[in-house]
Formats: structure tokens, C-alpha cells, sequence
């Protein structure tokens, strides 16, 4: 089972690569408005072939079209790589990324090409391009994801937002959609610390080995709380109304969770802090 899998993954990254290519080529040949928002639509196409393949269940709880003109920065809590694909899969969105996954072989390539915008987390003088990018692609129509904890995570927590991000939407004046993602049964049993770890990918987990032990998985389920949009429009730019956005993104986030608040301090390193370490793809 674990090699069809990922026989079928393979086959469908391939034929979804050169798809992209033409799209782009097509965009600049017929010089064509939005590209962007173009690509995030066949991007979603594709991710919802990766969940089918996969056999991520997906609940989606409140209004899943609010996204669906485009505009919109998407902010989620984070536990691993799975979660790019189950929201990619409900909304037509571009991704920010660590930098590191623009080199890796060929998910380099497809990440670029799917309108990845990288981060540099080592360098905080690389903020103000990382927002300009993230506007700019907010003025096409596109969706942005984006998880503002930084990190994934291993569940049992939800790390304070970072605030820096959400100086594009403020720019631009775009709305924010929250969401709350909960993964709730693993193979038909309830998601716990005994058996998450199959899933939730943070800390200092391998990817290759992780990956292919997710493949042995008959079926994830997973419910993707979608709450009250956020408009900025009563914001100004400012550093104050970032730290008020993001407090207000966190508690909205939060709301879904049956966690702790941790937003006015960060938790202490304990054992299970290893999680703050910048682990996803898609994070």
C-alpha cells in the first residue's frame, strides 16, 4: 500500500509539474491578469488529489466559501506538513515557506512554481520583502497562508503569534480568515499522544522515515474550523495595530481549540517545547 501510494503521489507531482509550467507560459505568452490567483486554483487541484490519495477526511465546520473571491490571508495553528495539504485542498491559496525548501530537489522547483513565498527566519532584515511579496500577491486575488506560531507544534499547545506577518494585510487592507484545525481519528481511533506523532510532524523528526510511515495509514481525520473573518479595515498600519491583529487572529484561533492560552507568555522548554523548532515544509 505504502509504495502505491507513493507511486500515485509521484505520478500526479509529475503530471501537475508540467501543467504549471504550461500555465505559466501561457499567463506570459497571453499576458494574462492574475497570475497568481490562476495558480492557486490549480494549485488547490492538485492538493486535492494529494488528500485523496492520502484518504485525508476533511470536516469542514462553518462557511467554506468566504475565501473563494480571493484577497484573503489565511492564518492557522500548525502541526506539521499535513496541514498545507488539508487547507490546500478547501481554499485556492499560496503558501509562505522556510527558505531552505527553495533548494530542496525538484519540491524546490514545484514550491516556486506554485507561488511559494520564502522566508528567511535567521534574518529579521528580510521581513519588509517578505511582506512586500505577500501584498503584492494579495493585490492579484490570491489567498496566502500563513501560520503565525512560526513553528509546528505537537498539539497541546498554541504558541503566541508572531505579529510581523500581518503587516501585509494591513497594507493592503485585506481580510483574515482564521482557522481552527483539530486532527481527531487516526486509522478509526481518536487522536492522542500515543498515536499523533504519526501525523504531527515538529521538533527534530526525520522527514523521509515520517513520511513514509504516514503512507501505512489507512485513513486521517481531520475538521477544519473556519471562523468569523477579520476585517482590517479598522487597523491602522502600525506596530501597535500588528500586535492587536495578531492578538486578535490568535484569540479567534484559539476559540476553536480546547487549549491553553499561551499568548501572553511562551511555554517553558520542557521535553515536549522541542516542538518550537521551525519544522514544516509549508510553515
Amino acid at each position: 500500500m505504502q509504495r502505491v501510494k507513493l507511486v500515485a503521489l509521484i505520478f500526479t507531482w509529475a503530471v501537475f509539474f508540467v501543467l504549471m509550467v504550461l500555465i505559466h507560459l501561457g499567463v506570459s505568452l497571453f499576458r494574462l491578469p492574475g497570475r497568481w490567483r490562476i495558480v492557486s486554483k490549480v494549485s488547490r487541484c492538485l492538493v486535492a488529489t494529494l488528500r485523496t490519495i492520502l484518504n485525508l477526511k476533511v470536516t469542514i465546520e462553518g462557511d467554506g466559501d468566504l475565501a473563494a473571491n480571493g484577497g484573503y490571508v489565511i492564518v492557522s495553528n500548525h502541526m506539521g506538513y499535513l496541514d498545507g495539504i488539508v487547507l490546500g485542498s478547501v481554499f485556492p491559496l499560496l503558501y509562505v515557506s522556510k527558505k531552505e525548501v527553495r533548494h530542496w530537489p525538484v519540491i524546490g522547483a514545484w514550491t516556486a512554481l506554485c507561488g511559494t513565498i520564502f522566508i528567511d527566519r535567521e534574518r529579521k532584515d528580510q521581513v519588509p520583502l517578505l511582506v512586500e511579496e505577500i501584498v503584492q500577491k494579495l493585490k492579484q486575488k490570491a489567498n496566502v497562508l500563513i501560520f503565525p506560531e512560526g513553528t509546528s507544534t505537537n498539539g497541546e499547545t498554541l504558541l503566541p503569534f508572531q505579529s510581523a506577518p500581518f503587516a501585509a494585510p494591513l497594507r493592503v487592507g485585506a481580510p483574515i480568515l482564521p482557522i481552527s484545525l483539530t486532527y481527531t481519528r487516526i486509522d478509526h481511533d481518536s487522536v492522542s499522544p500515543s498515536n499523533r506523532d504519526m501525523v504531527y510532524w515538529y521538533g527534530d523528526m526525520e522527514f523521509a522515515s515520517h513520511f513514509w510511515k504516514l503512507l501505512a495509514l489507512r485513513n486521517i481525520e481531520v475538521v477544519v474550523k473556519i471562523r468569523p473573518e477579520i476585517e482590517t479595515s479598522g487597523y491602522k498600519n502600525s506596530s501597535l495595530s500588528r500586535k492587536q491583529l495578531s492578538q486578535a487572529c490568535y484569540d479567534a484561533a484559539l476559540g476553536g481549540l480546547n487549549l491553553p492560552d499561551h499568548s501572553a507568555s511562551p511555554p517553558a522548554r520542557d521535553s515536549r517545547a522541542s516542538s518550537l523548532r521551525p519544522r514544516s515544509a509549508a510553515s
